[in-house]
């Protein structure tokens, strides 16, 4: 598949909200094991993973994945079926990071309204010492897409690098859970203006596909537009030919792993 590849190169203690339940184990296997695990906040269960590559170094370098509308729910099972941890069991060699995988409980919500919660499982895989939290990156795919970037831009001190897959800047769902008239983004919108001061000392890598009729090409090429106007290390990769379904073109680019292993660096 082409891609258009446009790069710019420039000079980037919270408590626990609910005991987490017991965890299971899934039985080793070819690629390494995943952690799997429950936490309660407000009422609401939520369920969430860790994943652990055989090539990856416990208390190294992690990343934080955020999936799409499509997995929501509480099984603690679809979260783990599509983008990047289907790429880190089946193509392992490019994915050496403990991958921490929530799972958002329903679509009529966004990431950020799970904010806490978010942090809270990060808290408590950071003390078990599953990882290094000086070596956290950040990536989404869809609804995913825009939790990464509102998520990063809200909490840039705890993430080295954020990757937004067919993101978008304005939330599509209210917090009543009411969907919100969708105007395609652009790079002097003021929310899309907000984002990327607030980015603008972390990497970002943008991917998005040309032909996407779910979420508008538009919205990454405006972030990336905002970003590359305040000289931020930006670059965003289209895919001409591509659709909505952008992110296994961009999980299965190994220089994308290569990538967040550059920016995840020990210090």
């Amino acid at each position: 598949m082409r891609a258009i590849l446009i790069t710019m190169i420039t000079c980037l203690p919270f408590v626990f909200l609910a005991q987490a339940q017991p965890e299971s184990t899934e039985p080793d296997s070819e690629w390494g094991r995943t952690i799997s695990r429950t936490l309660e906040h407000d009422g609401q269960n939520y369920a969430w993973s860790v994943m652990i590559p055989e090539q990856a170094e416990v208390g190294g370098a992690a990343i934080l994945f955020l999936h799409g509308a499509g997995e929501c729910g509480t099984d603690g099972k679809k979260n783990l079926e599509a983008g990047l941890p289907w790429h880190v069991r089946n193509e392992t060699e490019n994915w050496p990071f403990v991958i921490i995988v929530p799972q958002k409980p329903s679509v009529e919500s966004e990431w950020e309204d799970h904010e806490e919660v978010l942090r809270a499982i990060l808290d408590e895989a950071n003390e078990e010492g599953l990882f290094d939290p000086a070596r956290l990156a950040i990536t989404g795919l869809s609804q995913g897409g825009h939790g990464t970037i509102m998520i990063a831009s809200l909490h840039p001190e705890r993430f080295q690098a954020a990757v937004p897959i067919c993101g978008y800047v304005d939330r599509r769902v209210s917090s009543d859970g009411e969907r919100i008239r969708e105007v395609p983004a652009t790079p002097e919108d003021k929310s899309v203006i907000d984002a990327a001061s607030k980015l603008a000392g972390m990497p970002v890598w943008l991917f998005h596909g040309s032909l996407d009729n779910i979420v508008p090409p538009e919205e990454s090429r405006s972030l990336y537009e905002a970003l590359k106007g305040i000289d931020a290390p930006v670059q965003f990769t289209e895919y001409p030919d591509a659709n909505h379904l952008s992110w296994p073109a961009a999980y299965s680019d190994p220089k994308l792993g290569a990538w967040f292993l550059e920016h995840t660096k020990p210090e």
